[in-house]
């Protein structure tokens, strides 16, 4: 009887001990992060046979059981990674935000302030002070696209820095849970099966950490090990194998880093990654950093271009046919790294208005080119041969192709992502300035009759004969001669085209009027070419002729501004899921202090009781020896 009781005794006396053992690991793991609290299962030992029957035999501990829930668990890891990605997404986007929309970095002031320089001018054409005032403000437009361009730029490198940073990242939590898989399959197999708890919390802490980085898929397998697999079933562990991600320069752009699978060398998987930081950094370069510098860069083209174009229309002060204010711009076609050949592309804009934010790779077959969206794949349509004299056209691009291209040779365009930094004032002079039109036409001052003329419109600034002197001398009310030669119906209204110019005759005149066109003078006050110069703020020259340059500007910041908008949406719509699982998570995993030190206090009055039951035994086999003393 004293040994039944003695093993009792020293049963429960050990089995209260572990209780109290793991509740004490429970509060000290209190703040640990990713601590499961830990329950311990009691059964009753195996009853032994006696004459009055079956007799207990005590109580043991059946396991110690780690409180976790895979479902709260795979949510955890998702709502994680969705949170991660979109708070570094709206990082990004607020920053682009403020870069573009505030008055003291974005483009709208200085863009205003140069048109409202060219307006002055035409209200003042010879006033050098004014002409200096254009050159300041346009000096002041082209240093703002500049800083621009290089903030988005930098942003940019700033992404690829992360993105390198974030992937050795990734690699290390990679390690770090194979390493932890082969202690818990070790610890499994030598233990008949009991799962190591703390290490199963460190690996799940190690998932949650990386799922911060990029969106994981976790499996448990039978032996206890955990697989990870990323992008669309990328295997990143397996057991105790890591296939880490690494970076590579994009095959075009070496400025440009995209992630790769098996190392440095493996496939690129940039364009399958999504969630976690990894998958934000992506977002920013695909959604805010690439647009935002193609269309700034747009702007820029159709600035450049139109004002150039327009500046050839006029004269300057001494004169002379105007130069462009802005150096030429130019788009950038990238060879590919695996190009054999010689080949060279270089990327003019034939047609601003025709630019649509694409990309495209142009292709050599070894017979002809072919051009395709780079993002799509969609076939392209193009003219012209190539040459400089015939280049290739399509989309608003001016395509003139070099070199000796091989088989198999790409190269991708890029029509206006770095534009903007390219752009320059291309004159120091104000004088240079083409405020007046090359031409003036008059009536001259014997007329008889009460015929008009316009001062005369500019249609091909390349004919040579465009300043000639001519002379519009009407023979009869309903006929005229040009410089005495040549019989032409007269319409009143309707205009008269000759040596590259354009006017409209109106009224009557009589036998004997003429009307005289002259090449404009130096030091003119005309203002025609300069009101033009103005005018190019409410031309629609983007978006196939759809929107003025300040209206495009205007849509580029909105967009930005509502991407940051949605983007700081949604990053708190992810923040109150992710806190609502974690509160989950906290309910049926975490450490109450109370509830454990109540169950201190229960498990020490059970140990206390054991130990009474082996002080009760003890006195019962005393009795027995000192009556068998006796």
């Amino acid at each position: 009887m004293s040994s039944d009781i003695l093993g009792i005794g020293i049963s429960a006396l050990l089995a209260n001990r572990t209780a109290l053992d793991v509740a004490g690991h429970n509060i000290a793991n209190v703040n640990t992060t990713g601590y499961s609290r830990q329950r311990v299962d009691f059964s009753n030992r195996t009853a032994g046979v006696s004459s009055a029957g079956f007799s207990g035999a005590g109580v043991q501990v059946s396991s110690v059981q780690r409180l976790t829930n895979g479902f709260i668990f795979t949510r955890e890891i998702t709502n994680t990674s969705s949170l991660a990605r979109v708070q570094t997404f709206n990082t990004e986007a607020a920053r682009a935000d403020t870069l573009l929309s505030d008055s003291s970095t974005g483009l709208g002031t200085p863009l205003n302030g140069f048109f409202d320089g060219l307006a002055t001018l035409a209200a003042n054409p010879t006033s050098s002070a004014t002409r200096q005032s254009v050159l300041t403000s346009a000096s002041s437009l082209t240093s703002r696209f500049q800083d621009l361009q290089n903030q988005l730029d930098f942003d940019s490198r700033s992404v690829n820095s992360q993105l390198s940073q974030t992937v050795d990242e990734i690699n290390g939590f990679a390690r770090s849970i194979s390493q932890i898989n082969n202690r818990i399959a070790q610890a499994i197999g030598s233990s008949n099966g009991t799962a190591p708890n703390d290490l199963l919390d460190q690996r799940d802490q190690l998932v949650r950490d990386l799922s911060q980085r990029v969106s994981v898929n976790a499996v448990p397998q039978a032996d206890g090990s955990l697989n990870v697999f990323v992008a669309n079933g990328q295997s990143l562990v397996v057991g105790t194998t890591v296939t880490p991600l690494g970076v590579t320069r994009n095959e075009f752009d070496a400025t440009r880093l995209e992630v790769t699978s098996g190392g440095n060398t493996g496939p690129i998987i940039s364009n399958q990654l999504g969630g976690g930081a990894i998958g934000g950094l992506l977002d920013t370069r695909r959604e805010i950093l690439d647009p935002a510098r193609e269309k700034l860069g747009r702007l820029a083209v159709a600035l450049s271009e139109a004002v150039n174009a327009q500046q050839a229309q006029g004269v300057d002060q001494a004169g002379n046919f105007g130069g462009p204010l802005f150096q030429p711009l130019s788009g950038v076609a990238f060879a590919s790294v695996k190009n054999a050949g010689t080949g060279t592309v270089d990327v003019g804009f034939a047609d601003p208005s025709q630019l649509n934010g694409k990309e495209y790779l142009l292709t050599y077959d070894g017979a002809a080119y072919s051009l395709t969206d780079s993002t799509t794949g969609v076939a392209v349509p193009f003219t012209g041969t190539g040459t400089a004299a015939d280049p290739f056209l399509a989309n608003g691009l001016s395509l003139t192709v070099s070199g000796a291209p091989v088989a198999g040779d790409r190269f991708q365009i890029q029509p206006s992502r770095s534009a903007a930094g390219q752009l320059r004032v291309a004159i120091t002079d104000p004088s240079k300035l083409a405020a007046a039109a090359p031409i003036r036409a008059n009536a001259s001052v014997a007329n008889l009759g009460n015929g008009t003329i316009t001062p005369g419109e500019v249609v091909d600034v390349t004919d040579p004969n465009l300043q000639t002197p001519t002379a519009i001398q009407f023979t009869s009310a309903t006929t005229y001669s040009v410089n005495g030669a040549g019989s032409f119906t007269y319409t009143a209204g309707s205009p008269i085209t000759l040596n590259g110019f354009e006017v409209t005759i109106a009224g009557n005149p009589a036998v004997g009027d003429s009307f005289n066109v002259l090449p404009t003078g130096a030091n003119s006050g005309d203002d025609r070419n300069a009101k033009l110069l103005s005018g190019i703020a409410t031309r629609t020259l983007l978006d196939g002729g759809l929107n003025t340059i300040t209206g495009a500007h205007g849509q580029l910041v909105e967009q930005v501004g509502a991407q940051a908008q949605q983007a700081q949406l949604q990053a708190d719509a992810q923040s109150s899921l992710l806190s609502q699982v974690t509160t989950e998570r906290n309910s049926f995993s975490g450490v109450n202090l109370d509830e454990e030190a109540a169950s201190l206090v229960r498990f020490q009055q059970a140990y206390q009781a054991s130990a009474q039951i082996i002080a009760t035994a003890n006195n019962v086999f005393d009795a027995l020896l000192a009556a068998a003393r006796g």
